[in-house]
């Protein structure tokens, strides 16, 4: 079994700076949050190519992409990541469980670089967090026998019936321990939430070794917020980010002429300010964790 190698979605210094458009439902729902109701997939296809066209060349090392935009919309020069997991997930006992749509065999023949897989995780819930350990093993055994890299993105979230007040409280711990518990997984890179300060994300460098991780966007969250949010975690080991909504949330509400305006104005000068923080402050993939 041969791990692929991160580099081809890392700069020449190991830093990890990837556009997110692997959005399905969730696009969707931020088209609707946007007042734009029963958009059509031929809609997202056309907007996920403006992004790409106005966002890419701002110092992205990679960019992931779902399996239709993929054929429609690959920017050339930089690597592709694609997802595994189908949209959804189902219930054990008030957690979350995910299952797998793609194979690394269906990336290797778009021409991917590499994989993601987004797994709903919980580590103080035993059966499911149990259940979701053994999907990661056989996706990164699939996509190692194929010599793709599989990159991880275990959410933390609110159990069903869960006090969000408690939920708040352990946040910081629940996504250290998820690090932590998968960072022996056979995944080669962690993709994961931020976990609210810089001794948190200290803990989190720690705990996710021998693995490196990067920062995800955090949805519709506020740029402000995630460019600090993106320098505190890099000062403290992170290795990059793969940011999406957070970076082009605000042109779904927009027409494509205006949404071309505001992405060139917006979008592409906010991606190569945070690029631009992180290759001033994060820790590059090495070569003996990139392989």
């Amino acid at each position: 079994m041969t791990r692929g190698s991160l580099d081809r979605i890392a700069s020449a210094t190991g830093i990890v700076c990837v556009l997110a458009l692997d959005h399905r439902d969730a696009m969707r729902n931020t088209f609707r949050r946007a007042g734009v109701e029963n958009v059509t997939a031929e809609e997202m296809l056309e907007t996920k190519a403006r992004i790409v066209e106005a966002v890419a060349d701002n110092g992205a090392t990679g960019v992931l992409l779902d399996h239709a935009a993929a054929h429609a919309c690959r920017p050339d020069g930089i690597g592709l990541l694609v997802p595994l997991e189908a949209q959804g997930h189902e219930q054990l006992d008030g957690a979350r469980l995910n299952r797998l749509e793609f194979t690394a065999e269906d990336a290797l023949r778009l021409g991917a670089d590499g994989c993601k897989l987004l797994l709903h995780y919980r580590p103080d819930h035993a059966a499911s967090a149990q259940r979701q350990r053994e999907l990661v093993a056989r996706a990164a055994d699939d996509c190692h026998r194929r010599g793709l890299p599989l990159v991880l993105e275990p959410l933390v979230y609110l159990l069903e019936g869960e006090a969000e007040g408690d939920y708040r409280s352990a946040f910081a711990d629940l996504v250290v321990r998820g690090a932590a518990d998968l960072a022996g997984s056979g995944a080669d890179l962690l993709k994961l939430q931020y976990p609210g300060d810089d001794a948190a994300c200290a803990r989190l460098t720690e705990a996710a070794s021998p693995l490196r991780w990067v920062l995800l966007g955090g949805g519709d969250g506020d740029p402000e917020t995630f460019a600090t949010a993106l320098e505190t975690a890099c000062r403290a080991g992170a290795s990059g980010f793969m940011a999406g909504r957070t970076i082009w949330g605000g042109a779904l509400g927009l027409g494509p002429t205006e949404q071309r305006r505001w992405l060139a104005g917006q979008a592409g000068p906010l991606f190569a300010r945070v690029s631009a923080l992180a290759h001033a402050h994060a820790t590059g993939i090495t070569p003996s964790r990139a392989q």
